[in-house]
């Protein structure tokens, strides 16, 4: 027994012994350091270095739910054929107030990505903001008595930015440079300049705040459409007269814009022009017109830290020929406060009007009008402030538009002025609670023939119609 013993107890040593040698002879592998996530040092804050590079990364975006009421009246659509909501709607057309929306809810969520690095050139800089968006009633704008909110329309995802930026030159999607207040504040669009459009760009720094700016800018972006006046009314058509295809042509040239900047501890100041080429074509009827449009804009920012901290104000007033988009991105004058229909009598602004000629051409009258606006931010206390915010506009088409009756496709002048305030409670960091109210009102005259008066309106409907919006928004930042 004992000699067993010691057999098994010497094989045992022996096998400790082989497996410790095979052991040894086993490759091994540290592990590799941590790389820790490190934070930019040439960026503000929320930057941080992709592990392995040299570029710099900050994600971010919000979530944003409303709730928005108009005020419900009837709309009555003049002679000439207009499309809204991508739904044709016949000259003469009446829409009662119970066949519109007048209230909805919205839902947005966004992501966006903005990437840094340091180059010899100066900072290279990538940015993409993606938007997808849930909406209905006022905001989408289902049925054929009116159009969503401008840039709020339907369930849909889009891209809302994505440009790059390198040595001054900026390329892609952005917001125009034509743009200064752009609806900083205000939830509804007031008359004033505010368009992401695809754009190719450069900028100039001369020290001091101080920049300037050349930009082409898509064209397609800024079209208002071409109303073709007499050509299509009910009366005409009656009468055995030739209808009209006339409308915006092909895009031969972009817009080009110019801008000249300043940015300072007090705030900031910009003056901007644009060139808009308004091509007129006819594929059967009629000749091609060009007509030549523009718009110049000035805006200024003060800051009022003397109020309390983050107070500002905001002044801004812009002039346009046959570049109607320029004045006002809410898109048709009066399409409403930002195109919910006011109801009453719908003036439809478009850069150009085109009216028959005796001798089977035809004359194309530009837009001509202006805009301006302010809006002034103060805080009560940190967490509570108060948005002020208002602008006038007018615009015309000359003699030809405003001397030809309205029942045969004339145009007169309008004026329309609009008015809001807008509270708002962060009781947390990046969270806020919004809630705005808006009054619209427009002025306008009938167009009617020399010496004789306006042909009366539909019973019921309004001439200088007026809009009152509400709106609730929560929104949380990240």
């Amino acid at each position: 027994m004992k000699l067993v013993k010691s057999l098994l107890l010497s094989s045992a040593v022996g096998l400790t012994a082989v497996a410790s040698a095979q052991a040894a002879d086993l490759p091994f592998r540290k592990a590799a350091p941590v790389e820790y996530v490190r934070v930019c040092d040439f960026t503000g804050a929320g930057y941080f270095y992709i592990p392995g590079t040299d570029t710099c990364l900050k994600v971010g975006g919000f979530v944003r739910a409303e709730y928005a009421y108009v005020s419900p009246s009837a709309s009555f659509f003049p002679a000439v054929s207009t499309a809204v909501g991508g739904v044709v709607i016949p000259g003469g057309t009446r829409i009662n107030s119970n066949l519109r929306d007048v209230s909805g809810f919205f839902a947005r969520g966004r992501i966006e990505v903005d990437a840094r690095t340091q180059t010899a050139y100066g900072t290279l800089r990538t940015f993409v903001r993606y938007e997808i968006t849930k909406a209905n009633g006022v905001y989408q704008g289902s049925s054929t008595s009116q159009q969503g909110f401008t840039n709020q329309s339907g369930s849909n995802a889009n891209v809302d930015k994505a440009f790059v930026q390198f040595a001054g030159f900026t390329a892609g999607r952005v917001q125009s440079f034509f743009d200064f207040y752009a609806d900083n504040y205000n939830m509804e669009g007031i008359a004033n300049s505010d368009q992401s459009t695809q754009v190719f760009a450069y900028t100039a720094t001369f020290g001091g705040g101080f920049s300037a700016t050349i930009s082409a800018e898509d064209p397609t972006i800024r079209r208002d459409g071409i109303g073709n006046g007499e050509f299509n009314s009910p009366l005409n058509l009656a009468a055995g007269g030739v209808s009209s295809d006339l409308g915006y042509g092909s895009v031969r040239i972009p817009d080009f814009v110019g801008v000249v900047r300043v940015d300072q501890a007090w705030g900031a100041a910009q003056l901007s022009a644009a060139y808009h080429e308004v091509a007129v074509i006819s594929p059967t009827t009629f000749g091609n017109i060009q007509k030549d449009g523009f718009a110049v804009q000035g805006g200024l920012q003060f800051k009022l830290p003397m109020l309390a901290a983050g107070d500002d104000i905001w002044l801004e007033g812009a002039y346009q020929q046959g570049a109607y988009l320029y004045q006002d991105s809410a898109g048709t004058l009066n399409s409403g406060v930002n195109s919910a229909f006011l109801g009453g009598f719908q003036h439809i602004d478009h850069d150009a009007y085109a009216f028959a000629n005796a001798n089977g051409t035809s004359t194309v009258s530009l837009s001509k009008g202006f805009s301006v606006m302010g809006a002034l931010h103060h805080y009560f206390t940190p967490n509570f402030s108060d948005v002020l915010f208002g602008s006038y506009e007018e615009v015309s088409y000359g003699n030809r538009a405003r001397n030809t009756d309205w029942t045969l496709g004339g145009i007169g002048d309008a004026s329309e002025y609009r008015i809001g305030n807008q509270f708002i409670w962060t009781p947390v960091n990046n969270l806020g609670i919004y809630v705005e109210a808006v009054y619209a009102h427009i002025d306008q005259t009938l167009a009617h023939n020399p010496g004789v008066a306006a042909s009366a309106l539909p019973v019921g409907i309004k001439k200088d119609p007026s809009s009152f919006e509400g709106r609730l928004r929560v929104e949380r930042d990240f």
